[in-house]
């Protein structure tokens, strides 16, 4: 929890109306149609500073996912802009016995898979019938059986809540279109919130399908046949790359385990349609990819490989460039990058470079390592620990040498899991930790990624949470999967978990409005079907 300055708070405000102006005009020139936010498994992988936009606000047309995060960062506390406050609403925060929802879906979710949700109207107060959270799952889909891409509005419900005592299913489909087949990378839905771009994996091919849905089409246990366009893409799998949406190209790229990156156009506004040469481009024959993040100024999409290399593609001529970063035993990069596309910076993390666990800082345009920061002992030691993506501060947003980024790692000598805090030197990332702490000795503990929001009606001058998970362990060593937990972490001293069986896969966060029940995270538990919501504050 942090207090901002009146006078830095003023500036930031000033900041962001100018860049809604900026937004406003462009979509007014253009004549565009009212959008939502998408909130997915990509907002947090595009970064970006207040300087830096001042300097490049053209980047704010170019890529959605700055816009909405500027707007939900650099607003007043109780703004009615971006899910702000409903004066008729009595605030969450403090009302006894919240509880979260929860939910069976009858297939479990991949490790850092995460769910997406939909924000019908930033403008306007959170809507039971129009948001919703859709998640993919390894269910195997029958129609009229079992769904494997399923969909709730209603979601701001429980006591207290704005939407009444449940969840509502909004759709059920079975995606299936060969034997085998389902959902194990995270969706990615359109800016009108109307399609939903997903692989199917598990059948002979991968395909890229985008469904159009309906409200009321089949259910959990009911599944109905989808509406979609489907492209096959690769002969074999698509296990561990999501799809990136460049929203504006109306072009999605997306690896397949062969180690290949595929482009596709025509997502959402067109016909979907496998692109020729020079795509695909082979990047790391027969190593698992990440999935590729665009940086959309530079044109140059960086993507981490099993193999422990960091590649980037130059999207116009399909040129490839590498540099190591892991090496040694599991040394693959398995998080996506994270591209600063303001200060010209990329982040990956590697669980053994040969001597540690790392996070490293590259220039984007160059290729080159501007820092190594060392996170413990991790895959080191000879055991396999595999380790995610970090989150960077609200700070970081406004100016990258106020901010720090937070991940986890291990113990200098051994696997129990750690959280480390880095700051910046202008642009470039400090190699000594700034704030180090064990999160609890069990030696067979993992940490999942970290999802990082700041919440300005919460706390004094607000809260910036960070929310991750922990695999096993979470209250004493030896108590297994079942005291796996959710973690919400709001300063260095205050650490908030919820019991969560086998801890949670990647964390999607909502709202800052003070109406019941609105403002939560949404996550599947990843030894149980199950999907759930928790508040923000106190994660009830």
């Amino acid at each position: 929890m942090k207090r901002r300055h009146r006078y830095g708070a003023v500036a930031i405000w000033c900041v962001g109306l100018f860049l809604l102006a900026t937004v406003l005009s462009a979509q007014k020139s253009t004549n565009r149609s009212r959008t939502g936010v998408p909130q997915d498994w990509t907002q947090r992988h595009i970064i970006f500073s207040r300087e830096g936009l001042l300097q490049h606000p053209d980047l704010i047309n170019l890529e959605p996912r700055v816009f909405h995060q500027a707007m939900q960062r650099w607003q007043r506390p109780n703004s009615d802009i971006f899910h702000g406050a409903d004066a008729a609403q009595t605030p969450s925060i403090g009302v006894a016995n919240q509880r979260d929802w929860s939910v069976n879906l009858r297939g479990r979710i991949s490790p850092n898979m995460f769910p997406a949700k939909y924000s019908f109207d930033p403008a306007a107060a959170p809507s039971c019938a129009n948001d919703y959270v859709v998640f993919g799952t390894t269910a195997p889909g029958v129609t009229g059986g079992s769904a494997n891409l399923v969909a709730f509005n209603n979601l701001y419900a429980g006591p207290g809540g704005l939407c009444g005592a449940d969840p509502n299913v909004l759709f059920g489909y079975n995606i299936t279109t060969a034997t085998g087949g389902k959902i194990v990378t995270s969706p990615v839905i359109s800016v009108d919130g109307k399609k939903i771009a997903f692989v199917e994996s598990g059948g002979p091919t991968a395909v890229f399908h985008v469904l159009t849905w309906t409200a009321g089409q089949g259910g959990i246990g009911t599944a109905a046949a989808p509406t979609m366009t489907s492209v096959p893409f690769s002969a074999g799998n698509s296990t561990t790359s999501s799809p990136w949406v460049d929203y504006g190209g109306d072009i999605a790229y997306l690896g397949a385990d062969d180690g290949k990156v595929y482009k596709i156009t025509g997502v959402f506004k067109g016909t979907p349609t496998l692109a020729g040469a020079p795509w695909p481009v082979t990047v790391s024959a027969n190593f698992h990819l990440t999935p590729p993040v665009l940086d959309k100024g530079r044109e140059l999409l960086m993507v981490g490989s099993a193999n422990g290399n960091l590649y980037r593609i130059n999207t116009a001529t399909g040129a490839l460039t590498a540099l190591v970063i892991g090496r040694g035993t599991n040394h693959g990069i398995l998080a996506p990058p994270i591209v600063d596309i303001t200060n010209g910076t990329t982040f990956v993390v590697s669980s053994n470079d040969s001597t540690t666990g790392v996070l490293v800082e590259v220039d984007t345009a160059t290729l080159t390592q501007l820092a190594k920061a060392r996170i413990g002992q991790a895959s080191a030691s000879g055991t396999a620990v595999n380790l995610y993506q970090p989150a960077f501060s609200d700070s970081y947003y406004n100016n990258p040498s106020t901010g720090v980024v937070r991940l986890c790692g291990t113990g200098a000598a051994d696997t129990t899991p750690w959280q480390y805090a880095f700051g910046f030197t202008g642009r470039t990332m400090q190699t000594t930790a700034s704030f180090s702490q064990q999160l609890v000795t069990s030696t067979l503990a993992r940490c999942t990624g970290w999802t990082e929001f700041f919440n300005p009606n919460i706390g004094v001058g607000g809260t910036d949470f960070f929310f991750f998970g922990l695999t096993q362990d979470c209250t004493a060593p030896g108590t297994g999967a079942t005291d796996g937990c959710v973690v919400a972490r709001s300063s260095d001293t205050v650490l908030t978990k919820a019991t969560l069986t086998g801890g949670p896969s990647g964390i999607v966060v909502d709202n800052y409005s003070t109406a019941g029940q609105a403002s939560s995270i949404y996550m599947m538990a990843k030894n149980v079907n199950t999907a759930y919501k928790f508040t923000q504050n106190g994660l009830q």
